[in-house]
């Protein structure tokens, strides 16, 4: 049984298979600058800012039986689609619904039919807010 790294909705990256071979997280606080004469800015914390979990990885398709070219695609369309899914590491850790908001794939060393040998991937995650997570506004 393959373990599994990560997964996001019904897509599961496991070692052997769709393993990522570097993952980025990304995380920004939202100050205001408020301007004292005289002194430098203050600043004044807003709130969370932008986050991100960023994949890339490699697969070779042959070598799989041809399954992850498969996956590489269908996470394409669900990119365009905008679907939302949660997102689980590989500890258990749900760190909850994500949107894929930029996928991209490079194939390389086509075989005479034009299938790619090895496909390049990079997935960009972001936090999906629905409305229920507590935005607050000093504006009526």
């Amino acid at each position: 049984m393959a373990r599994v790294l990560m997964g996001w909705g019904p897509h599961r990256f496991t070692v052997g298979s769709m393993a990522y071979e570097e993952l980025r997280q990304r995380a920004e606080g939202r100050w205001g600058k408020h301007e004292i004469i005289g002194r430098r800015p203050a600043g004044q914390y807003l709130g969370p800012g932008d986050e991100s979990v960023t994949l890339r990885g490699v697969v070779y398709p042959l070598d799989m039986m041809g399954g992850e070219d498969a996956q590489v695609q269908a996470l394409l369309s669900d990119c365009t689609t905008g679907q939302v899914y949660t997102l689980l590491s590989a500890n258990g850790d749900i760190q909850g619904p994500y949107r894929l908001e930029r996928a991209e794939a490079i194939g390389t060393y086509l075989d005479p039919a034009g299938n790619a040998q090895r496909i390049e991937y990079e997935l960009h995650f972001h936090p999906h807010d629905d409305g229920d997570g507590g935005i607050f506004s000093i504006w009526p």
